[in-house]
């Protein structure tokens, strides 16, 4: 049966993480610094990243590789393209390498990390549920939900917004967050510093907003 983790076992094993990645770096938590996802991905769990057009519709972002497989996309124009994945392999849409999409991208990279770190740690009871087709564990635009895709959502949330880098950000912003309110409005005091934190970490502005009112639930 798939493992069942709560979110505070999700933050420590994330906590253990990024130790991992600011000792190789030089990173002090005196001073913390954002998660580069691609160089975790890369240099922490030597997972081979990949940007190839998985889909014509947008619906698929991303895909972790646990085994050997082959993977038929079809393209806008109804080309058929045929993909040779390996282990470790982690395949991110390409249409999120625009510049608009970094926040999207971002996300994406560490919720296929998340995926990989959950198998290597639980290899026995990783990828039963449904959402993992054959060996391959997909990322889709408004998929339906499933345990383990919660688990990598929420996993790769603290990878890239742990709370000690939000409080951080928060009062380096001198943000003020009463009730834990956020209004995507410009009209809101807040909207712009916020913006300018999510760029800093670089999330977009649908994830900084969940991670700061779970935060303040806290």
């Amino acid at each position: 049966m798939a493992r069942y983790l709560s979110r505070a076992e999700l933050s420590c094993i994330a906590g253990k993480y990024i130790e991992m990645y600011y000792a190789l770096f030089g990173i002090s938590k005196n001073d913390p610094a954002p998660i580069n996802p691609e160089q975790f991905a890369n240099s922490v769990l030597g997972l081979n990243l990949k940007m190839l057009p998985l889909c014509s519709d947008g619906h698929i972002l991303g895909l972790t590789v646990f085994q050997r497989c082959s993977f038929t996309a079809t393209l806008e124009d109804g080309t058929k393209l045929v993909e040779v994945f390996m282990p470790r392999d982690i395949v991110i849409d390409s249409a999120l390498a625009a510049d608009r999409c970094t926040g999207c991208r971002n996300f994406t990279i560490a919720h296929e990390a998340a995926h990989q770190i959950l198998a290597d740690l639980f290899p026995n009871d990783y990828g039963k549920a449904v959402k993992c087709r054959g060996h391959i564990a997909y990322r889709e635009r408004n998929g339906q939900p499933s345990w383990e895709e919660w688990q990598a959502n929420t996993l790769a949330a603290e990878l890239l917004m742990p709370t000690f880098l939000v409080n951080a950000e928060i009062k380096r912003a001198a943000l003020c967050l009463p009730n834990g309110i956020l209004y995507k409005s410009a009209s809101d005091p807040n909207y712009e510093r916020i913006l300018e934190m999510a760029a800093r970490i670089g999330v977009s502005w649908s994830a900084i907003r969940i991670r700061l009112q779970q935060i303040d639930r806290k």
